[in-house]
C-alpha cells in the first residue's frame, strides 16, 4: 500500500471542486434555451439552460426574479447573469441567477405575444369591460415621468385647451427595473383619492427595451381592476403595448391623449350656443302655437258673446218645458177619458139605476134576494126594494106574469 497516497473524503473532494469553480466563475454570462422551469411556491425559480450541445441547472432565488420586466416560459432565449455555485449534497454545479434578460428583440416580442394570448383568454381585452369616458370631466390624475417630455406636452395642451381641469400629477418612474411597480402603485394612489373623474397613464416614444414597462403583467391587472376610467398614452403610434390593450381607451400619444380627455372651452362654447339656439326655437315653435290655439278660442262665438249661449240655452230650455207642458196634458187626457169610460161602465152596472128606471128587487126575511116564486110560500113576508124606497109584502098566491110583444 501507498502510504504517500492521499484519500479524501467525498465531502473534502466535493468542498475543494466547489472552491475552484465558485472563485473562477463568480460572475459569468450565459446565454440558452428555458425548460423545465419550475416556479416554487416560495417564489424561488429552478430550470434549465441549453443550447444544442450541453444543460445547465439554474436556479434564481425571489429576491433577484422579482426584477424581471417579462415572464419567462419554456422555449426562451434568455442572457443570464449569476455566478456558478456546486450544491455538495448532490455534488451537483448550477448556475446561480442574479439576472435574466431576453436575447434579442425576438425574444421579448415571444415575451409580449405569450402575455398578450394570456391575458386575451381571461377577457382583459373585452370591449364590455371598457369603462366610459365621462363627457366633460372635472378632476384628472397623470402617472408619468415628472421630468419627461410628455408631462410637458400634456400639460400645455390642457393648459391652453380646458383650464377648467383640476390635475392631480403623481409622478412615477416610466423606464428600468422599478417602473412598473411604480407605476402600478401609482394608479392605485390616485384611485384611492376618490374624487378623480379619469387618469391618463404615459411616456414619449423609446424602444421595444424602453417600452417594456408598459407590456408587464402587474401593470396591466391594475390598470383593469381600477375603477376610474383610464387612458393608455405611450408615446409610439405604430406599435401597441399591452397596457393599451387593457386600457379604457388607448391614444397613439400623450398629446392626442389631452386631445382625448376633455372637450376644449371653444367646443363647449360651440355646443352651448347650439343648444341655446335649439332651446330658443323651441320655446318660439310653443309660444306660436300657444297664441294660435288662444287666437282660435278668442274667435270663437263662445268667448265673443257668451250672452248668445245664454239665449240659445234658455230657447232650449222653453222648448223642453213646452214639450213637457204637452205631454203632460196629453197623458191627463188619455187617463180622464180612460176614467170616463169607466165610470159609464160603472153607472150601467150599478143597481140603483135599475131600479130608478122601475124596477125593483125582493128580500126574503133573511136579507137573500128572491130569484123565483118558490122562494117563498104561501103567507111569507117579504120585502121589496124599489127605485124610491121600500115596501113590506106577503106572498097570497101564486100568479104569472107574461110579457105581451108588439
Amino acid at each position: 500500500m501507498n502510504e504517500s497516497r492521499i484519500t479524501l473524503s467525498v465531502s473534502e473532494i466535493t468542498a475543494q471542486i466547489k472552491g475552484q469553480i465558485e472563485s473562477r466563475f463568480s460572475s459569468v454570462w450565459v446565454q440558452g434555451e428555458i425548460s423545465n422551469l419550475k416556479l416554487h411556491s416560495s417564489g424561488h425559480m429552478y430550470f434549465t439552460v441549453k443550447d444544442g450541445n450541453a444543460e445547465l441547472r439554474c436556479v434564481m432565488f425571489r429576491g433577484f426574479n422579482q426584477s424581471i420586466h417579462f415572464k419567462p416560459k419554456d422555449g426562451m432565449d434568455v442572457v443570464l447573469q449569476g455566478k456558478i455555485t456546486v450544491y455538495e449534497p448532490r455534488g451537483q454545479y448550477q448556475l446561480m441567477v442574479q439576472m435574466m434578460e431576453p436575447a434579442g428583440i425576438g425574444t421579448l416580442y415571444l415575451a409580449f405575444e405569450a402575455l398578450k394570448k394570456e391575458l386575451s383568454v381571461e377577457g382583459l381585452f373585452d370591449e364590455d369591460l371598457k369603462k366610459a369616458l365621462p363627457t366633460y370631466p372635472k378632476k384628472i390624475g397623470i402617472v408619468t415621468s415628472r421630468t419627461g417630455a410628455a408631462l410637458r406636452d400634456i400639460l400645455n395642451i390642457l393648459l391652453r385647451r380646458a383650464p377648467y381641469l383640476e390635475i392631480i400629477l403623481r409622478p412615477a418612474f416610466v423606464q428600468g427595473d422599478a417602473a412598473t411597480e411604480d407605476m402600478a402603485s401609482g394608479i392605485e394612489e390616485l384611485e384611492s383619492l376618490g374624487y378623480l373623474d379619469v387618469i391618463i397613464i404615459g411616456r414619449g416614444g423609446g424602444s421595444l427595451e424602453d417600452l417594456w414597462a408598459f407590456n408587464e403583467e402587474a401593470l396591466a391587472r391594475t390598470i383593469s381592476a381600477c375603477s376610474i376610467p383610464i387612458i393608455s398614452a405611450v408615446g409610439h403610434e405604430t406599435d401597441t403595448t399591452i397596457s393599451d390593450m387593457v386600457a379604457d381607451l388607448r391614444a397613439p400619444t400623450p398629446s392626442a391623449a389631452a386631445e382625448l380627455v376633455a372637450p376644449s372651452v371653444e367646443e363647449i362654447n360651440t355646443k352651448l350656443s347650439r343648444n341655446l339656439e335649439r332651446l330658443t326655437m323651441t320655446i318660439h315653435h310653443r309660444l306660436n302655437r300657444i297664441w294660435q290655439q288662444l287666437d282660435h278660442l278668442i274667435d270663437r262665438q263662445t268667448l265673443q258673446h257668451p250672452q248668445s249661449t245664454l239665449n240659445r240655452n234658455r230657447e232650449k230650455l222653453d222648448v223642453l218645458i213646452h214639450q213637457l207642458d204637452f205631454s203632460m196634458n196629453h197623458i191627463i187626457s188619455v187617463a180622464k177619458t180612460k176614467l170616463e169610460g169607466f165610470e159609464k161602465e160603472l153607472t150601467v152596472l150599478n143597481p140603483t139605476d135599475i131600479l130608478q128606471r122601475g124596477y125593483s128587487i125582493g128580500f126574503k126575511s133573511d136579507g137573500s134576494i128572491l130569484r123565483h116564486g118558490d122562494d117563498l110560500n104561501i103567507g111569507d113576508s117579504f120585502v121589496l126594494k124599489t127605485g124610491r124606497g121600500s115596501l113590506e109584502a106577503e106572498k097570497k098566491k101564486n100568479v104569472s106574469i107574461g110579457v105581451k110583444g108588439n
